[in-house]
């Protein structure tokens, strides 16, 4: 949160502050909870972390902007009417931002609000001038011949100028098929769900506690085998498959459960202390077999195989992923950029991530070849 002045005092409680934000987050999201009583709990805990840090002004304001940074966040993702996201926004501009990093991100969530509720001016004159000030910090960097903070600058002005510009195809009347927008969520809950999908969405939502009370178990007894817990959640995947049954009512739900309970096996190996090799392996084909890891996704999970392949000696298992997913990248790469780009991966990441896999690649030539790692 910021520099100590009081020694582990401070440092208590800046954990504790961090661990309740968290928690609280998380509780917060949840769509149980509105947008206004989240807003309650995170001004309660707020006076209660400034009250704690007495007379250092430097944290207190630090808590303050984390508490308006997360209240801007969940208004976006509450979706309460603009004028209300609109003042959390404010609400974090009189506080400033901590560093270019959080600049960036807030106005990224804002921006994406005015888009979502098609008010491209006031998003627009945020970005702009935010854009502007990206260019000149990336130019400073100019034969400096320092990678970072070059690649956040550029990361940071591709994401920027991609939701800049589906807000001036809003401003032009233009439809931009992959932003969401309030009026066509309103006009898709006027419209009556289907028999299908009431019991569609039932199912899932049965599917997802079963799977949660799963991973709680799991939790709470570390001492449980990898092979114990993947093969509860096969159990609970076929419960629910088999509810749903063949045809084509449920593909997409079907496929969705197969996905997760895909990613929850990966998961439950990268969290059994001490898993071998083979439960890592076994994770990730139920992860590849499930459709999870497709072209520009899953990349989180592929470098946790990855890196666990290098740790444990298998050059061959880690070249498996990273050789076509060079091919991938390298694909990407190549298709130029277009004037209004749809979510994913900046090409300032691509580049980045290319880099970095065939560092790994050579090592694990090398490590084929019996040679040093480096």
């Amino acid at each position: 949160m910021g520099r100590l002045k009081h020694g582990g005092e401070m440092e208590k409680d800046e954990l504790a502050f961090a661990k309740a934000n968290g928690k609280l987050l998380v509780e917060s999201v949840k769509s149980s909870r509105s947008f206004a009583e989240a807003t309650l709990d995170f001004r309660k805990l707020e006076a209660e972390f400034v009250e704690r840090v007495g007379d250092d002004e430097f944290i207190a304001l630090e808590t303050r902007r984390r508490i308006a940074e997360h209240i801007l966040m969940l208004a976006h993702d509450k979706r309460p009417p603009f004028d209300v996201f609109r003042e959390t926004w404010n609400d974090l501009v009189r506080l400033g931002f901590s560093g270019i990093d959080r600049e960036c991100s807030m106005s990224w969530f804002f921006a994406d609000g005015c888009a979502y509720d098609e008010r491209p001016d006031e998003g627009l004159a945020v970005l702009e001038p935010l854009l502007a000030k990206l260019e000149r910090l990336l130019e400073g960097t100019r034969g400096t011949g320092e990678k970072y903070p070059a690649h956040f600058y550029e990361n940071e002005l591709e994401q920027l100028e991609n939701l800049r510009d589906v807000l001036e195809a809003q401003k032009r009347g233009e439809v931009v098929p992959w932003q969401e927008t309030r009026r066509e969520d309103e006009a898709q809950q006027n419209t009556p769900k289907t028999p299908d999908e009431e019991q569609e969405g039932a199912l899932w939502d049965e599917f997802v506690r079963a799977r949660r009370a799963v991973y709680n178990t799991f939790a709470k007894s570390k001492d449980r085998s990898f092979a114990d817990v993947a093969a509860d959640y096969r159990r609970v995947e076929a419960e629910f498959t088999a509810r749903a049954g063949e045809g084509q009512a449920f593909e997409e739900c079907l496929f969705a459960m197969r996905a997760a309970t895909a990613e929850s096996i990966f998961m439950a190996a990268a969290e059994t202390l001490g898993a071998p090799f083979a439960a890592w392996r076994e994770g990730w084909d139920a992860l590849v077999r499930s459709g999870f890891i497709s072209d520009g996704e899953g990349w989180m999970h592929r470098g946790m195989y990855v890196q666990t392949c290098l740790a444990n000696n298998e050059p061959e298992a880690g070249l498996a992923v990273i050789e076509p997913w060079i091919t991938e990248i390298e694909r990407q790469l190549q298709v130029p950029k277009k004037p209004l780009q749809p979510p994913g991966h900046t090409r300032a990441e691509l580049k980045r991530q290319l880099e970095e896999l065939h560092e790994l690649r050579d090592k694990f030539m090398a490590m084929r070849g019996g040679g040093e790692q480096g």
